[in-house]
């Protein structure tokens, strides 16, 4: 009897001639229930309308609850809850619920007819688009509502954005930057399908995907006037059809500028050129790169070449010199595997504006911004190489690092050296030595002995992927002629005294990176290093130091000195294990390191052991953490959440919802990393 039906108490009792005029009084009485009720639902009714007037939504919404459960049968509490969402503009919801009414409610209601129309109403309102693109300006589409909007379209599935309305596809249409779209997931041919792609072809800036067996470009650029197309990259292999391919390259020769073919095609470099007369930019794996037995030809729109995994018959010295002489306005040069390295000295003289050179590595594509068609001299020199190849002349290295001393502000190397017997030159205390007489008279500007040279724009190096020992004299040539040297990147062995020493005379060195790949035990150099920022105080300019290695360890004994250096801000950890042993080291730097802001413990999904965390939470001037491990304990995550001092805190492991709740009126800026 406790769960009572409002529905049921408002039905007339059954009463018989037992109940003599006990019966009428129960009729009459419920009748004056039921008028009760109706008068209680009105009173209900007029409330839920001021709530919802008033934006209490959901007392508006239980209001009208509680008139359907009074009068289950009437539509009155149907068409307040569609009212109050109405109001809401969640015109679906409104829909929903005046269809339940018309369903529930006989047609014989008196709020029948309201539920009609209310829901035709609240349907017409569903249903409208408000074209408020058309009322913006041009300059606010492209830069605040297009940037929002996934660019990539896919040629076999309609893009969102272009079908909302007219209005949103011209707008969209009118963008300087085109569209960009993806040869998407049809057959593989071009003969028919890709409609999408077909229907805005003439608005297509930027197009992408895979062309294998029966895909022919000829066939999909003969379908539709490809206009505006500006950039191609396309991924094939040897059942490519070479002729088809540069057919279609030559249907959209007038527009494109920027070409990228990977995969293993075969294809001539000399015939993609040849079919693509207007390109700025070339981008290609495993094609045929000789041409010195073709006829000559310049390519001065070209100003960025990247040629990967080119067969070993087009890198020799003369086929390269050959290539670099038909390239006079390149900005930015890429080819692996390594050349000739003597072809590094050949480079100024075919490409005098070069400025960017991936010498045996392929780059990232952050410089782009960096080159400037005027400027003269190489300022990024990237130098790689992988295991087997030939390494380069020590001879090269010192002349074309010289040649580019004015230049150059980065240089990377991650090859072999090889000094050589008959060298020019050997490398002693940081000064270069001739030791043989040349075969040729050199100008002073490609003799590192005539001259004193600085390389006064250098400052940052990075000689952790060589080998150190046949390095080292480089890396203490460089150090002692670049005085404005802000940052180096050193392995761990290559820290000798010799070149701990010239990199103590770095008065504006701000960064230093060790990288720890195998077990070290002559730290003289290092420690020597750290003593001397540690004895000069506050007069100190390192502010920076990274620690890359697989495993941190406690044989590393001068790490604890990294806890007396007054001004260092920043301390980045990059281990993939930092274990309990190393707690002893921890614990000085937490102690110390005065200055330090800002902290990195591990790479994503390192381990790191435990103490570890709590030592570092009692830092008195952290203000940044970054902690890579994606599996970290409770403890130590309330550890982390209770560390009131911090502004800026950066995890990838997954954070329960109470704690984060903590750190988040503890931390003003909380990311979780994906």
């Amino acid at each position: 009897m406790e769960n009572i039906s409002w529905s049921e108490l408002l039905k007339t009792p059954i009463v018989t001639a037992q109940h003599g005029n006990d019966g009428n009084r129960i009729a009459a009485t419920t009748e004056a229930l039921r008028q009760a009720a109706h008068q209680f639902a009105q009173v209900l009714n007029e409330r839920a309308k001021l709530l919802a007037n008033s934006a209490q939504f959901d007392a508006a919404l239980r209001d009208a609850a509680a008139i359907r459960a009074l009068l289950p049968r009437s539509g009155l509490g149907y068409l307040c809850a569609g009212d109050v969402h109405c109001q809401q503009r969640c015109y679906a919801a409104a829909v929903a619920m005046y269809d339940q009414g018309l369903q529930t409610a006989p047609e014989s209601d008196p709020y029948y007819h309201q539920l009609q129309q209310q829901r035709e109403k609240a349907t017409a309102d569903n249903n409208k688009r408000v074209d408020f693109i058309s009322q913006l300006p041009l300059d606010v589409v492209i830069t605040n509502i297009i940037p929002r909007m996934e660019r990539r379209c896919y040629s076999d599935l309609p893009p969102e954005y272009l079908y909302v309305s007219r209005a949103w596809r011209e707008r969209f249409l009118q963008q300087p930057n085109g569209l960009y779209f993806n040869f998407g997931e049809e057959p593989n041919t071009f003969k028919t399908g890709h409609d999408q792609l077909v229907r805005f072809a003439p608005y297509v800036q930027e197009l992408r995907g895979e062309v294998f067996g029966e895909a022919e470009l000829e066939d999909l650029f003969s379908r539709a006037q490809f206009s505006n197309l500006k950039e191609l990259g396309i991924c094939c292999d040897a059942t490519i059809q070479h002729l088809s391919l540069l057919n279609g390259l030559q249907l959209i020769s007038d527009s494109l500028t920027h070409l990228s073919i990977e995969g293993h095609n075969g294809l001539r470099l000399y015939d993609i050129l040849e079919s693509c007369p207007n390109l700025v930019s070339l981008e290609a794996e495993e094609i045929d790169a000789q041409m010195s037995s073709l006829p000559s030809s310049h390519h001065r729109k070209i100003t960025h070449l990247a040629l990967h995994d080119v067969p070993a018959t087009a890198y020799n010295y003369d086929e390269m010199d050959d290539l670099l002489s038909r390239f006079p306005s390149l900005l930015s040069f890429e080819i692996t595997p390594i050349p000739d390295s003597a072809i590094l000295m050949t480079l100024h003289k075919h490409c005098p504006y070069l400025q960017v050179l991936y010498f045996g590595e392929r780059s990232d594509h952050l410089y782009n911004s960096d080159v400037h068609s005027h400027r003269k001299g190489i300022k990024f020199a990237h130098l790689g190489g992988y295991y087997g190849e030939e390494p380069y002349v020590q001879d090269d290295l010192i002349q074309f690092f010289y040649f580019h001393r004015d230049s150059l502000e980065e240089i990377v190397f991650k090859g072999d050296i090889n000094v050589g017997d008959d060298a020019y030159w050997k490398l002693e205390s940081g000064r270069v030595v001739q030791q043989r007489a040349y075969s040729e008279p050199l100008s002073p500007a490609s003799d590192p002995i005539q001259s004193e040279g600085s390389f006064l724009r250098l400052s940052s190096i990075n000689f952790s992927g060589t080998d150190p020992s046949p390095s080292i004299g480089i890396i203490a040539w460089l150090i002692s002629n670049a005085p404005n040297l802000k940052a180096i990147i050193v392995n761990e062995s290559a820290l000798q005294p010799d070149v701990a020493n010239v990199m103590i005379t770095s008065k504006h060195l701000s960064k230093l990176e060790i990288v720890r790949e195998t077990s070290s035990y002559d730290y003289r150099g290092i420690i020597r290093f750290l003593e001397y920022h540690i004895g000069i105080g506050e007069a100190s300019t390192l502010n920076e130091i990274t620690i890359t290695t697989r495993r941190m360890s406690p044989e590393s004994t001068w790490i604890p000195l990294i806890s007396k250096l007054q001004c260092l801000k920043n301390l980045k950890l990059h281990a993939r294990f930092i274990p309990t042993d190393c707690l002893p080291a921890m614990d000085e730097i937490r102690r110390g390191c005065p200055a330090l802001e800002e902290l990195t413990l591990g790479v994503r999904g390192c381990n790191i052991g435990d103490g570890i965390i709590n030592s570092f939470c009692q830092h008195s001037n952290l203000k940044c953490l970054r902690i890579g491990s994606d599996s970290l304990h409770p403890v130590n995550l309330m550890l982390i959440a209770l560390y009131s001092r911090l502004d800026s805190l950066y995890l990838h492991s997954h954070v329960p919802e109470k704690i984060m709740n903590i750190m988040r009126n503890n931390v003003s800026k909380i990311v979780i990393c994906k």
